[in-house]
């Protein structure tokens, strides 16, 4: 749980609402309580009576709950009964969310952005006309967490965000420069830095016996950055934008994404921004909306 002072002088939010959303993998709560912004997750999968029990917990002191995401529909149903509700694009929720977070943090409104949500899935969205949804990928969190406990039975996120720090993706991915030879003037020094072939260093004399978990996430993290990264700054091409904001729950902790993304937005001349609990972004824009 996070607690978040609030100068509710320049930032308006309501005292009788409860934002939440609820993901494939992660519901959230968002309320105002004494001037601070109580944020809050929850597993939607093997958790759900311990979101259940922190909304009743509050029933009493607010009137209107505001759902957003996938699996809220039932939910929503259920508190319809009872209490005032509402049900709201997510999409529409990220971007409020995401245009309060950036004022909160830099005290200016966010300019015309991309917003890349990479949570379970990923989404691409304008901020332009409230809110225009691009395109996205199905690379994201979801990918990630099936691969690694097909491969490696691991199930916890932060575990394996802990091994992917102690690993090299370069043992096991195959750069530009390992295949021209450094006197080769056609390929300057930036490009030979670039992934030629994700896991290329895996072929028929790689000992298999030398492969590491911690190697394989780590090129598995990368591999995921770099196409959502080059999908992302070619959709802002294609729609006239040059700023792109990052977000969503496969951003924390994991400082190997934000490293390449950022990368990959000043290689395309673009600015990236990536704000502070942006994983709350959809709950948080739920509440104010």
């Amino acid at each position: 749980m996070l607690n978040i002072n609030i100068d509710t002088s320049n930032v308006k939010i309501p005292e009788d609402t409860i934002g939440l959303d609820m993901g494939q993998t992660l519901s959230k709560l968002a309320y105002l309580e004494k001037n601070e912004l109580i944020l809050s997750y929850f597993p939607t999968q093997t958790d759900l009576k311990s979101l259940e029990k922190a909304i009743e917990k509050k029933i009493g002191q607010f009137k209107k709950i505001n759902f957003t995401g996938g699996k809220s529909f039932n939910l929503f149903q259920t508190y319809s009964k009872s209490l005032e509700t509402n049900l709201i694009n997510e999409f529409e929720a990220n971007v409020k969310g995401i245009e309060l977070l950036h004022f909160m943090e830099k005290s200016t409104v966010l300019p015309l952005s991309l917003i890349v949500t990479i949570g379970t899935g990923t989404s691409m969205v304008s901020n332009q006309d409230s809110y225009k949804h691009l395109g996205g990928t199905a690379m994201g969190g979801g990918f990630f967490m099936g691969i690694i406990q097909v491969l490696f039975n691991i199930t916890n996120f932060q575990e394996a965000m802990e091994l992917s720090k102690k690993g090299n993706r370069y043992n096991v991915d195959l750069k530009v420069s390992d295949i021209y030879a450094p006197e080769d003037n056609r390929v300057n020094l930036l490009f030979r830095e670039f992934t030629a072939a994700s896991l290329g260093k895996i072929d028929l004399n790689f000992n298999m016996d030398m492969l590491k978990e911690e190697d394989l996430i780590n090129s598995l993290i990368s591999m995921i950055g770099e196409n959502i990264g080059t999908i992302a700054n070619l959709m802002a091409d294609k729609n006239g934008i040059s700023t792109i904001v990052f977000c969503g729950g496969f951003l924390k902790d994991n400082k190997i994404v934000r490293k390449i993304l950022s990368l990959m937005c000043m290689v395309n001349q673009k600015k990236a921004i990536f704000l502070k609990n942006s994983e709350f972004s959809a709950t948080i824009g739920a509440l104010v909306l």
